[in-house]
Formats: structure tokens, C-alpha cells, sequence
């Protein structure tokens, strides 16, 4: 009786021992997809502080350039603008004492 017992009872037990191996298998699955998933997410906040300390960065070189080219622009205008007074001033004294005149 002893052995029938023991078969049956084992013949019981292999399904919930394969059951049991199952959930532990699919325990270790979901474990490593959340992993995988928090990995992902990780990535995508390294990727959005790249991207934005890459921008930052061209908009500096943007905001530099912007200053330095108003600067050239102010430059050429004074240097124009001291230039027309200039001739504006010859052409004034060069009609005063014009010995035609």
C-alpha cells in the first residue's frame, strides 16, 4: 500500500511541482522585463538631458554671435556715419573758400 501511496502521491505532486517551477519562471520574467523597462526609461532621461544640454549650448553660441554681430553692425555704422561728416565738412570749407566763388 506504501508504494501505491507514494505513486500516487507523487504522480499528485508533479503537477504542482512543475506549477510552482512556472510561477518562479514567470516571476523571473516579469522581474527582468521591469528591469528592462525601468532601464528604458532611465535612458530616456539621460537622451532628454543630452538633447537639452546640447541645445542650451548651441543657443549660447547663437546669443554670443547675436551680440558680437550687433556690435560689428554698430562698428560700420559709426565709422559711416563719421565718414559722411567728414565729407559733408570738406564739402562745406571747399565751398566757403572756393577762390571761383
Amino acid at each position: 500500500m506504501s508504494t501505491s501511496q507514494d505513486q500516487n502521491g507523487s504522480t499528485k505532486r508533479e503537477p504542482l511541482l512543475r506549477c510552482c517551477d512556472a510561477q518562479r519562471d514567470l516571476e523571473i520574467a516579469i522581474g527582468g522585463v521591469l528591469r528592462a523597462e525601468q532601464h528604458i526609461k532611465d535612458n530616456l532621461r539621460e537622451i532628454k538631458a543630452q538633447i537639452h544640454s546640447c541645445i542650451s549650448r548651441h543657443l549660447e553660441c547663437l546669443r554670443s554671435r547675436e551680440v558680437w554681430l550687433y556690435e560689428q553692425v554698430d562698428l560700420i555704422y559709426q565709422l559711416k556715419e563719421e565718414t559722411l561728416q567728414q565729407q559733408a565738412q570738406q564739402l562745406y570749407w571747399t565751398g566757403q573758400f572756393d577762390p571761383q566763388t
